[in-house]
């Protein structure tokens, strides 16, 4: 899974590896536009918009 953050400061949780539309100022789904999902602004504060690569994280399931 992928973070970035766009120009205006959304961050987004991609699927897929996402590419950098520079002139509309967001990064796009690579396969199919239900890829992503919205999250909190406040998470990932060392993501930003002028990274050149999307940062690549792992979801793990905590334990019961």
């Amino acid at each position: 899974m992928y973070v970035t953050r766009d120009k205006d400061g959304d961050l987004c949780l991609f699927n897929a590896r996402p590419v950098k539309i520079d002139e509309c100022g967001y990064w796009q789904p690579a396969k199919t536009m239900l890829d992503w999902i919205k999250l909190d602004t406040a998470l990932f504060p060392e993501v930003s918009w002028e990274d050149d690569e999307p940062t690549e994280v792992e979801l793990v399931k905590k334990g019961e």
